[in-house]
């Protein structure tokens, strides 16, 4: 088995031929503008459009907003470094981008979890019949933008370490560094049960909580809305959650046998390719779901694009057309 032998603080030539290079980023760059272009219409939709009035929308926002960045991030950067078989804009870009492509990975996991226990505790709140204020709202949202700064940081002051992926192209957290010690074991326990086993684990438990009082107790046409609007958000999260397995198994590829024998083995050239290409991916998600799933949004992506709801049953249509001229 060959080994991982190279300077983790340069960005090497590696193993990977041009043609696995330029295939990552030509996909990368595919899926990158294709996730700009969605997640900035729904950015846009969301702004202007009379239809989105759940306090539910915000936490869509939040997650829309860190799947455009993510966007804004990726492409330009590790796309064109991959067309160039290497890392292009320097030591000093690495550790920038690498930080924040690491906040936004953690932002988007804690916006997922954070839009299913919303989901819950609205259900929660309405069988108690009692409501979710806006201050939890901005509460969610807040933590979510710590979580991801407390655990994009330390590895930008030796807690872990940023460097090349197993490409060569792209900047990333190391699993784990060889050169950070105990000190990076230290951040990357905590970082997997905290970004990772945990929020999993709560997206699965209050989906099923959710599902069981939902079905329990809703019943009007708002709380069907609503309904709806679970259901999407779920899909949402399972999907997602699907695409980033890819690198996951990457990760663990190259942390397992480095913890236990001693040193990081080359990882499959598929694998090394299609994880970033699925995470690229995973940004369009939310939006595709809501337009394929849920009503509202649906309406007011395609009411702003083309002022009209036709692709909506008549009378759901009647109803927003009308709320549109209204206001």
């Amino acid at each position: 088995m060959q080994l991982f032998d190279y300077n983790e603080d340069e960005c090497p030539w590696y193993y990977f031929d041009s043609s696995y290079k330029t295939l990552l980023g030509a996909c990368l760059i595919i899926f990158g503008v294709f996730g700009v272009l969605l997640n900035a219409w729904l950015y846009v939709t969301f702004i202007h459009s009379h239809l989105v009035v759940f306090k539910s929308h915000v936490l869509v926002l939040n997650l829309c907003s860190a799947s455009l960045g993510r966007n804004l991030l990726g492409f330009p950067f590790a796309g064109s470094s991959a067309l160039a078989k290497r890392w292009l804009f320097g030591p000093s870009c690495c550790q920038l981008f690498a930080f924040l492509n690491q906040f936004f990975g953690v932002f988007q996991m804690i916006a997922l979890f954070a839009m299913v226990l919303e989901r819950y505790l609205l259900a929660k709140y309405y069988k108690r019949e009692r409501t979710v204020y806006f201050r939890y709202y901005w509460t969610l949202i807040g933590v979510c933008w710590t979580v991801a700064v407390v655990f994009a940081t330390p590895p930008l002051f030796g807690y872990g370490m940023y460097s090349c992926d197993a490409t060569g192209t792209v900047c990333t957290f190391m699993w784990p560094s060889l050169t950070s010690g105990a000190k990076g074991l230290g951040f990357t326990v905590p970082y997997v049960i905290v970004c990772g086993v945990m929020p999993i684990v709560g997206i699965f438990f209050f989906m099923g909580k959710a599902i069981r009082l939902e079905t329990i107790y809703y019943r009007n046409e708002q709380q069907r809305e609503e309904k709806r609007l679970t259901k999407c958000i779920h899909a949402v999260c399972v999907t997602t959650l699907a695409l980033w397995i890819p690198a996951a198994v990457l990760a663990g590829w190259q942390w397992f046998p480095l913890l236990l024998y001693g040193y990081r083995p080359h990882v499959p050239k598929v694998l090394a390719l299609f994880a970033p290409i699925a995470a690229e991916a995973a940004t369009s998600v939310p939006v595709l779901c809501y337009l394929s799933s849920d009503e509202r949004i649906r309406a007011a992506l395609l009411g702003r694009m083309r002022n009209h709801y036709a692709l909506l049953p008549p009378e759901r249509a009647r109803l927003y057309k009308r709320s549109h001229y209204q206001n």
